[in-house]
């Protein structure tokens, strides 16, 4: 199993270190790096995607993730596509509805049906192939050199579905736990079964956050913020799966305090709006060793990538860590 990274870039964050630590994540065996496209409270991801490619050679690099609707599709399809050439094919689109960058600007996320037109589209300019536009007039994008892939971030049943029929891999944003992750994995099944498609076609890549510490309370805390995201998220679902309902009244008290210019800052007043036994269920907790075995227990999953997310501050010692109690390891051949 492959382990990536996700970034955000915080307003105090000189976009240069993102790129420094991109290529550490590289020595250190990460084998991607996506990076937050939020427009108001993060700086612009596709800077730093740029940087990072000409300053790395392994790393897949990607959007954690755009949308179409601060990113109109030929936009993404032409940023992509320079992206590709810069990195030397190492561009991978990380694309959902719409979230924080989204609702921060009053917007509303894309349809179900908005989001698969657009990746159809965003597929067909990247191939070189000319589209209909909503007025009737066809048009291409004449920088194309070739098929970017195309990752959905999902984590309800008909996102999940999508992914399954037309996506290149999925992003299962749900969390640690198996019993979501499994419960994901089958919606996108589901969904490749309705188009005539395998699994082995479609990448499965869990995020998560992981507080790596020997103090448990303190690797509870680094992730408060990321957990948080998803209890304000999963607020907004119609119907919550069984597993949920335990945690129903922590979504809707971490969606009425949740601030979006806030998003992701560990400093934010809506942090404290989850509960330790919610970041249990979601993060990966503890030492190393336990991080690793909560892991490894999702390998009967058939995931291809788990990609992490933990605090800014000390990144470097958190990757050192990483890659000695989980990369290395799982990059052991089995005997």
């Amino acid at each position: 199993m492959k382990i990536g990274v996700s970034l955000g870039i915080s307003p105090r964050e000189p976009i240069q270190h993102t790129v420094e630590v991109v290529q550490s994540a590289e020595a250190l065996g990460f084998d991607s790096a996506w990076i937050a496209d939020v427009q108001l409270s993060m700086k612009d991801c596709f800077s730093a995607l740029t940087l990072c490619a000409v300053n790395t050679s392994k790393i897949l690099l990607g959007t954690g993730v755009t949308n179409p609707i601060t990113r109109h599709p030929t936009t993404i399809a032409n940023a992509f596509t320079a992206l590709k050439e810069l990195s030397d094919d190492r561009a991978v689109i990380g694309i959902g509805t719409g979230w924080t960058a989204v609702y921060s600007v009053g917007e509303k996320p894309s349809t179900i049906k908005q989001l698969e037109r657009s990746i159809i589209d965003i597929r067909s300019l990247c191939a070189g192939d000319e589209i209909e536009g909503n007025a009737g007039s066809n048009y291409r994008l004449v920088t194309a050199t070739g098929n970017i892939p195309i990752y959905i971030a999902a984590n309800q049943p008909r996102m999940l579905r999508l992914a399954g029929r037309v996506a290149d891999g999925v992003i299962l944003m749900g969390g640690a736990s198996a019993e979501f992750t499994a419960w994901q994995i089958d919606q996108v099944r589901r969904g490749a079964e309705e188009a005539g498609r395998s699994m082995s076609d479609i990448k499965l890549d869990l995020w998560a956050a992981i507080g790596l510490s020997d103090d448990r309370e303190q690797a509870v805390d680094e992730v408060r913020h990321w957990v948080a995201s998803q209890a304000e998220s999963f607020n907004k679902w119609r119907e919550l799966p069984d597993f949920l309902l335990p945690f129903e009244h922590e979504f809707k008290t971490a969606s009425d305090a949740y601030d979006r210019l806030e998003h992701m800052s560990q400093h934010a007043g809506h942090v404290a709006s989850v509960s330790a036994e919610l970041v249990e269920y979601l993060a990966f907790i503890g030492t190393a060793d336990d991080c690793l075995a909560q892991i490894r227990s999702l390998e009967p999953l058939g995931l291809d990538r788990v990609t992490l997310a933990f605090r800014a501050g000390g990144r470097q010692q958190r990757m050192e860590a990483i890659h000695q109690g989980i990369i290395a390891p799982l990059n052991v051949p089995a005997t």
